[in-house]
């Protein structure tokens, strides 16, 4: 009788130990399969957050349109306190369009300093081309975005919009309100832009822009600079790096 238990025990600690590595089996197949998911629900994720960056960047564009529209073909002049942000706000509504939701950072720097233009003062991971050729040519002076007093372009200065970037995301630290391609400030030629998103892991090693003609792309690293400088205006620049600018 004795005997007859043991062997029923051995038996069921032998199913038990069977059940247990059944288990850890199935685990180990279930950590596999959410290993080669995960990669997928991050790209999709990242893909969710790039439409809404684009949709963002096509808002902004329109605004800029609508404010040349009701300006006489006029665009933002460059004003050195009452810049884009507050300039098109009227028509872009809301703040929260000026920070690109791939944003690792949670508070990006935007150094409005003038609390008369409070856009000016959000959050922001975007920046506006500086037009630094588009005003030598039209003013005479390389330095005119310096020199003049709220220098600005008209859309009939601009004679290719469809494949010149207006709006483009910049670096969480940089505290640029626009892109100055001249603009040599630490010895690194248009660094304040974010060429690649790939530096964060995010965004697919590229960054989204916006266009003149209010279309929207996402560019991968270096398709801004070459083989065309799409934030440059007039053909010679765009051709041409600045070293230095003509005067």
């Amino acid at each position: 009788m004795t005997n007859g238990k043991n062997r029923t025990s051995k038996f069921a600690a032998e199913i038990a130990a069977f059940t247990l590595i059944e288990l850890l089996v199935v685990i180990a197949i279930i950590a596999i399969l959410a290993s080669m998911l995960l990669p997928a629900l991050a790209e999709a994720k990242e893909s969710a957050r790039r439409i809404k960056c684009t949709s963002n960047v096509h808002e902004l564009s329109v605004a800029n349109m609508m404010y040349a529209s009701d300006n006489d073909g006029d665009y933002p002049p460059r004003d050195l306190t009452n810049r884009w942000p507050s300039l098109l706000i009227s028509y872009y509504k809301t703040t929260n369009l000026l920070v690109c939701p791939s944003e690792t950072n949670t508070s990006p720097l935007s150094y409005g300093t003038d609390p008369r233009y409070p856009a000016d003062m959000a959050s922001r991971t975007y920046l506006i081309n500086g037009f630094n050729d588009g005003y030598a040519s039209k003013y005479g002076d390389p330095n005119a975005y310096r020199n003049v007093i709220d220098p600005f372009l008209s859309e009939h200065d601009i004679p290719l919009p469809s494949q010149t970037i207006l709006f483009g995301e910049k670096l969480c630290y940089a505290k640029d309100f626009f892109m100055d391609y001249f603009d040599f400030d630490d010895g690194l030629k248009v660094d304040q832009v974010k060429h690649s998103r790939s530096m964060v892991s995010t965004n697919g090693g590229g960054s989204v822009n916006g266009f003149i003609d209010g279309s929207v792309q996402f560019l991968k690293w270096g398709q801004a600079f070459d083989p065309v400088i799409l934030w440059c205006t007039t053909p010679y620049w765009r051709t041409n790096n600045p070293s230095p600018a003509p005067n």
